[in-house]
This record gives C-alpha cells, sequence and structure tokens, in this order.
C-alpha cells in the first residue's frame, strides 16, 4: 500500500501555501512601511483624524478592524488545512502500517506451516527407500524450501528504513556464515558507510556464496576491494573460478523473479535490495577468468569514517 503522487503533492501543498501565504504577507509589509516613509503617511493620517472628525476617525478604525480579522482568518484557515491534511496522512500511515503488519503476521505463519509440512513429508520419505521417484520428490521439496526462503527475504527488503553501514562489517558478517573450505578470502575495504537497506550483508553473502557453488575446481580465492571513480565509489567482488559464460550475462539480474536463466535467485534479491537506495550491480569478469561483480555507489549514499 504506498500513496501516489498527487496524494503526496496534496500532503506538500498546504505547506507550500502557507510559506507564500507568509512570503506574500511579508512583502507587502514591507511596501506599506516603504511607502508610509516616503509620503509621512503617518503625519496624513493625524491630520486627517484631526480635521475630519470622529467619523473619519471611526471609518479609518474599522477598516484597520476589518483588515486585521481578514488577515486572522487568512491565517486560521490555513492552519486548518495544513492540520487537517497532516492527520490525514499520519492515518493513511497508521493504516499502511497494521496492513503490512497483518500481511507480515499471515505470511510467518503460512510459511512456517509449509515448513512443518514439508518436514513431516520429507520423514514419511525416509521409510519408502531411495527410488528414482522418491528423489525426484525429496528434490522438489528442496525447491519448495527454497521457494519459500526466497519469498521470506524478498518480503523483507525495503521493510525497515535504510541506514549508514560500515561495509567492511557487513562484509565480515556475511562471511562469517559461510564455509569457505580451503578458498583463500581476502578483503580491502576500509573507512567507509554506505547508506542501504539493512540486508546489506545478505548481498555480500551471496556474492560469496555464488563464487563457492558456481566458481569451478579452479577457484582458489576471493577477493573484496573498493576503487573511487570520479563522484562514486565502486566495491568490486571477484574470483579466479572458471566465471560467467556470456551467453549467461544476460539473465544474472532479471527485472522480474521466475527466469531460470540466472545463478539461482540470490542475484535477483541482491538486485532488489541495492536499489532501494539507487545502487547498481553488473557483472564484468571474463568467462574463464573467473567471476567479477562491481556494486556502483553513487554520491551521497557513501561516505568515509
Amino acid at each position: 500500500m504506498t500513496m501516489s503522487e498527487d496524494q503526496i503533492e496534496k500532503t506538500r501543498s498546504p505547506h507550500l501555501r502557507i510559506l507564500l501565504d507568509i512570503l506574500l504577507i511579508a512583502i507587502l509589509a514591507v511596501i506599506v512601511y516603504i511607502a508610509a516613509y516616503f509620503l509621512n503617511m503617518t503625519g496624513a493620517l493625524l491630520s486627517l483624524l484631526e480635521t475630519s472628525g470622529a467619523q473619519h476617525a471611526s471609518a479609518v478604525i474599522f477598516v484597520a478592524i476589518f483588515l486585521v480579522l481578514g488577515l486572522v482568518y487568512f491565517v486560521i484557515r490555513r492552519w486548518h488545512e495544513l492540520t487537517q491534511m497532516s492527520g490525514e496522512v499520519e492515518a493513511a500511515q497508521n493504516l499502511m502500517e497494521r496492513t503490512n503488519a497483518k500481511l507480515a503476521l499471515i505470511n510467518n505463519i503460512t510459511r512456517y506451516d509449509m515448513l512443518n509440512e514439508l518436514t513431516q513429508l520429507h520423514k514419511d520419505l525416509e521409510h519408502a527407500g531411495k527410488s528414482e521417484d522418491v528423489v525426484m520428490v525429496e528434490e522438489a521439496i528442496n525447491r519448495i524450501r527454497r521457494q519459500i526462503k526466497f519469498t521470506k527475504e524478498y518480503q523483507d527488503i525495503g521493510a525497515t528504513t535504510p541506514a549508514w553501514q560500515n561495509a567492511a562489517d557487513a562484509i565480515m558478517r556475511a562471511k562469517v556464515g559461510i564455509d569457505l573450505g580451503n578458498v583463500n578470502f581476502e578483503m580491502d575495504i576500509h573507512d567507509v558507510e554506505i547508506y542501504a537497506d539493512p540486508l546489506l550483508e545478505k548481498v555480500f553473502y551471496y556474492l560469496i556464496s555464488n563464487s563457492l557453488k558456481y566458481g569451478g575446481s579452479s577457484l582458489s580465492t576471493i577477493r573484496i576491494y573498493q576503487r573511487k571513480e570520479e563522484d562514486r565509489l565502486v566495491i568490486i567482488c571477484e574470483d579466479n573460478g572458471v566465471g560467467i559464460a556470456k551467453e549467461l550475462k544476460g539473465g544474472l539480474f532479471p527485472k522480474e523473479w521466475g527466469s531460470r536463466k540466472h545463478a539461482g535467485y540470490g542475484l535477483f534479491l541482491i538486485r532488489e535490495i541495492l536499489a532501494v537506495t539507487g545502487i547498481t550491480i553488473w557483472e564484468a569478469g571474463n568467462p574463464g577468468e573467473g567471476a567479477k561483480f562491481e556494486i556502483s555507489v553513487p554520491k551521497g549514499v557513501f561516505r568515509n569514517t
């Protein structure tokens, strides 16, 4: 549930109108002050009151009171519009939060029940031997588990406000959850923070995991380092494995989930996580020389510490 551009514009317009009103009043006040100063309006008014009697004085006072009341009404009306619109926005935000919370609860319960059913089904298959049909069913169970895991992680993207995160810490947290085996890991990231979705460490987790999974027998090193280019920061994750064939590069980061032409759903999640704050990623390696993913962090989305 999101607000349309028209709704957002309406929430901004009262603020804009009240600022324009204040500016207009200030300009008029300056004009009146300048006119009064150069035309000696104060003296003229006093002279008018002395020569015209109480009738003219009453008229001037009436006009002054009318102008003051009009100004007060004007300000109150603008303030009421602003307050009413703010209340509507707050109510819409509260409704959206409650709706999202209900959807998240339903999704979590559904996933939990599905995983329990899959676990029970897997246990039932243990007594059925290892026939070809049983193996096919077990593979289907594993695919369903991965799909359920994907829905959970995809739901979490954008659910929490982006924050400044130390890039090196995010990489190390991702590395801790991975068994590298005999593969050497190198990192040259320092003194930099990135404004990104809290799931940033998942980006590096999947990049490292994909290198281990698809790097082949020649894989011996995974390296993550940074490079500054003009007004952007580039973080490179590369390995010395078999690389990615040219015909597969076009399907690595699909715009929609469902394509089977890429290396698992991890790369799709990577793209979505980074896109929350305008960060992009692409693969720049040469087939046979290893995979090389470059993450481009635009100006304003990274800072030195």
